[in-house]
């Protein structure tokens, strides 16, 4: 980080002290407490140490007892299990997992001070810091074997080349679509971000028309990294699928506005082709939203409330993680729950208080806009806004500045913004 002036070094201890507490909370929870996996992390672990083996990433993540166990799958995106196979690959314990997922958190940090300069300056800097580092949900969320650390982390960094000064420079603009892709590894979502995030970037700069169906069009670019991961599912599953999950998560959409498994009654049957289940889903799922469009744009708009409306997700992952059968029911679990929510509820109502540099701005809101689609769409939930919370602690930070006199980063300031190198 550059450190020119007193306070720009002032702004780099603050971050750097930011980053040892958030780390030191991280690694206590997940060390402190005695852990498993749970919901899809328990799936998570099991490819992973399948890759480990050379096994390949195969059906029987989800059961290895299953008679096509051996045959290949694309419902969740690689990218998390091959991280977590690294580690596997050292016959350690699980609490290196889990020291893994405190690190991948804690790196949110510097990120986060890192957009709230970009945004409004040295306080917002080092407020935005703190705020990632004392997020409970953070901490939470890095006490599993979930994959949200790694997607929050792969996301920032690929929606930075959007947020300096030249992020809508035609070469930004193809990085950043060029890393979605990669982040879309982690998790699909990055390829709904892409085309709002990289709009709003353009929207910024004139003409604005041009620019706008431009950066649109650079989207594209975010499948190129993809093309291994398509070219494998074409030629093992028929289909250049990112995933085979979409027929799934439409179905679920249509039962409700949150996340609930398929009725065997009405579900479509198990076999080995994943692509011929998720289509027989997806055409079930269709079928349901032309029966009666007004009920699905309902239970759409409840999917929107209850993936933005509070935080409990990381509560619940951690008592299901600690063998908890009914974790909800636990008292410890819903203060932590009231606690998380509160917490989130507080960076989105200092959010919308954000002033600043209007171009950086725009693309966290796109982003937030983009992941509101995709589950207006598909299936709803709380975890799915958890890896849009460091960008929006870089708002509520430059959102508690309101009203003060801010030196802002890109016009001719007094000092400049921190910038993470």
């Amino acid at each position: 980080m550059r450190a020119s002036t007193p306070r720009a070094r002032a702004t780099s201890r603050a971050i750097l002290a930011a980053f040892a507490a958030g780390l030191l909370l991280r690694v206590l929870v997940g060390q402190g407490l005695s852990l498993a996996p749970s919901w899809d992390g328990v799936i998570y672990e099991r490819a992973a140490q399948q890759l480990a083996a050379g096994d390949g990433y195969t059906l029987g993540m989800y059961d290895p007892d299953w008679p096509w166990a051996h045959l290949p799958t694309a419902f969740y995106p690689p990218g998390w299990p091959a991280t977590l196979s690294v580690l596997k690959r050292l016959q350690g314990p699980r609490a290196l997992d889990l020291l893994l997922q405190a690190l991948l958190g804690a790196l949110c940090i510097p990120l986060a001070a890192r957009v709230a300069g970009s945004i409004a300056g040295h306080g917002p800097a080092r407020r935005a810091a703190w705020l990632v580092a004392l997020w409970p949900g953070g901490w939470l969320t890095c006490a599993s074997w979930m994959g949200e650390p790694l997607f929050s982390l792969a996301l920032m960094l690929a929606l930075l080349p959007l947020l300096g000064r030249r992020g809508g420079a035609p070469s930004r603009q193809t990085a950043a679509s060029l890393l979605l892709g990669l982040t879309a590894y982690v998790r699909p979502t990055a390829l709904a971000i892409a085309p709002f995030a990289l709009a709003a970037r353009a929207w910024s700069t004139r003409p604005r028309a041009a620019r706008v169906t431009a950066a649109v069009a650079i989207t594209a670019l975010a499948l190129v990294p993809l093309a291994p991961w398509m070219m494998r599912n074409a030629d093992r599953l028929s289909a250049p699928v990112v995933s085979s999950s979409a027929g799934a998560n439409l179905y679920v959409g249509t039962l409700g506005s949150r996340f609930a498994r398929i009725p065997e009654a009405i579900d479509c049957p198990r076999g080995p082709r994943e692509l011929t289940r998720d289509r027989c889903r997806r055409d079930r799922a269709l079928a349901r939203i032309s029966a009666d469009p007004a009920r699905w744009l309902a239970l759409s708009a409840g999917k929107v409330a209850h993936t933005f409306g509070y935080e409990m997700g990381p509560a619940l992952s951690v008592g299901a993680g600690l063998g908890w059968t009914r974790p909800e029911q636990h008292l410890a679990v819903q203060v932590l729950i009231a606690v998380c929510s509160a917490y989130w509820l507080g960076l989105l109502l200092f959010a919308l208080r954000a002033r600043g540099r209007r171009a950086p701005r725009r693309v966290i809101w796109a982003s937030a806009l983009g992941v509101a689609a995709l589950h207006f769409v598909f299936l709803g939930g709380d975890r799915y806004h958890l890896p849009l919370v460091p960008l929006f602690a870089a708002l509520a930070a430059a959102g508690l500045s309101r009203g003060r006199q801010i030196r802002m980063i890109g016009a001719q300031v007094e000092t400049p913004a921190p910038t993470i190198r």
